[in-house]
């Protein structure tokens, strides 16, 4: 903001704040307070100007291009009638296009998949994230199942369209009965309901700068993306989750305002609207309460009460200045806690019974308990590993060759630890008193090589140069001290032959 602010006028300019808010995702009280600290005016009625004409040219926009991007088959089709905010089931409802593979059909034969265009219909279209209604199309005879429907969306602005599975044959001018299936509708809109408690739950304990960034509600779970700057810490989460469960318990009625015009719902009625939604003149108010206000044309519960409960699983990062809650509510509330208890169960067989530890203590000391027992055989099996190694010591006096009055030792030492095979380099070097000693070792595909020279020695050979040649055997290549050097490789089939090159190596290097 001080880059921003030194470029202020006495009048921070409202265009110039909505170019912000439009393109960075600037908060606009952020913007308010950083002007305020610098003692500058900000443009308030330019900037709702600039809104203004933003949410008009996308209106209209959004009016004209949908027709014209759209695949034809759906252009000439007059607008579906929907009715599923009150009802889950339509009645005589008539086919009027079915569209197969993209192109428009007369007929859906059974095991066909397609569209289906019908002149009214309860199913509710994906949109403002909310999925798509699943269920039936039934025949005249209100019995038997024509269809499969697995979803429905807009492929033109007023056209819904039923994505199929025939299960008998469909003709365009038929007339068909369409069910929506119930218990998935209810589920979604538990967790629709349950996205605008959490909304509210945001802005009231993080700040008035949380805005929608995103969601998607669907009957399994919720997703909600928004404008956050920081990590929203456990206890923030824990916060948001007991204030909304709350508003849950008091049961309180979702009041459902129709045909409100666009102005009257933000100016009067004080409704969230979404930036970059694109909304008509007259819209919808889902009203909770004195909790929540927002403009949406999905389904929601009668009241809160209905939600059931609300829980939170988890919260990340979507993109710069973007978090992304997720969380479910209902039966799938009830699913994790039955999987928590499922983990208590396991927790219990883990870790001794505590009339003072919660479960998740009980386990992290019964998980901390093992921890020290794996760290301690770990030390162990490194010290038998080592003692092993250094037993051997005794038995090298025949790899111990004399190279132009030099002692040198190439040896293989598999499953120690650099450090381990650094000490009992250390341990070589002191037995030969004066001489060069090599230690290799293969792991897990790897390649770990070790040249150890003694001081007095330096001067005529040093650790690097031996390192080198024999690092190259084994596809790798190393360096170090004169007195001491380390290499990796890839090839531990080339080891033994390496370390058998050693000697030579030696023998070249002193005859320099």
């Amino acid at each position: 903001m001080r880059r921003i602010a030194a470029n202020f006028r006495p009048t921070y300019p409202g265009i110039q704040g909505f170019k912000l808010y439009d393109t960075f995702g600037m908060p606009l009280d952020f913007m308010q307070d950083a002007a305020r600290d610098q003692g500058i005016t900000f443009d308030q009625e330019g900037f709702e100007r600039a809104l203004a004409d933003q949410r008009e040219r996308a209106r209209a926009s959004w009016k004209g291009a949908a027709k014209q991007t759209a695949n034809p088959a759906y252009q000439k089709l007059p607008t579906s009638v929907f009715e599923g905010y009150r009802q889950t089931r339509s009645e005589n409802c008539e086919v009027l296009a079915i569209i197969k593979a993209g192109q428009g059909a007369q007929e859906l034969k059974p095991s066909d998949e397609g569209e289906i265009i019908l002149d009214h219909t309860s199913f509710y279209s994906e949109a403002g994230g909310q999925v798509g209604d699943r269920g039936w199309l039934y025949s005249e005879d209100h019995n038997t199942v024509v269809a499969e429907v697995l979803g429905c969306y807009y492929p033109i602005q007023g056209v819904r369209s039923h994505q199929v599975i025939a299960k008998q044959p469909i003709h365009v001018a038929d007339k068909v009965d369409a069910v929506v299936n119930r218990e998935i509708r209810e589920a979604t809109m538990r967790n629709h309901t349950a996205t605008h408690l959490l909304h509210a739950g945001l802005r009231e304990v993080l700040g008035k700068h949380v805005k929608q960034a995103g969601s998607l509600v669907d009957p399994g779970h919720l997703r909600f993306d928004f404008s956050h700057f920081t990590r929203v810490e456990d206890e923030e989460l824990q916060d948001i989750e007991d204030l909304i469960n709350k508003q849950v318990l008091r049961n309180e009625k979702v009041q459902v305002i129709e045909n409100v015009p666009i102005d009257v719902a933000i100016n009067e009625y004080k409704a969230m609207a979404l930036f970059g939604e694109k909304y008509g003149d007259k819209v919808r108010v889902i009203k909770i309460g004195d909790f929540s206000t927002e403009l949406c044309g999905g389904t929601h519960t009668g009241a809160t009460g209905e939600i059931g409960l609300i829980k939170i699983l988890k919260e990340g990062s979507v993109s710069s200045g973007v978090r992304r809650v997720e969380a479910v509510s209902g039966e799938g509330s009830l699913q994790h806690f039955r999987q928590d208890h499922q983990l208590e169960s396991v927790v219990a067989s883990l870790a001794a019974p505590s009339a003072v530890a919660s479960p998740a203590e009980a386990l992290k000391a019964e998980l901390d308990k093992r921890e020290a027992e794996i760290k301690r055989l770990q030390r162990e099996l490194d010290q038998a590993r080592m003692k092993s190694a250094s037993s051997s010591v005794t038995t090298l006096n025949e790899k111990i060759k004399d190279i132009r009055g030099v002692k040198v030792l190439a040896y293989r030492v598999d499953n120690l630890e650099r450090g381990q095979m650094r000490t009992l380099i250390d341990q070589l070097r002191d037995k030969l008193g004066s001489g060069v000693v090599v230690l290799g070792s293969a792991s897990d595909g790897r390649v770990a090589l070790i040249v150890g020279v003694t001081k007095d020695l330096t001067s005529r050979i040093q650790a690097g140069k031996v390192i080198g040649p024999v690092a190259q055997r084994v596809g790798g290549k190393g360096g170090g001290r004169p007195d001491m050097a380390e290499a990796g490789g890839n090839d531990p089939s080339a080891l033994d032959s390496a370390l058998a090159e050693v000697y030579t190596v030696v023998d070249s290097l002193l005859g320099k």
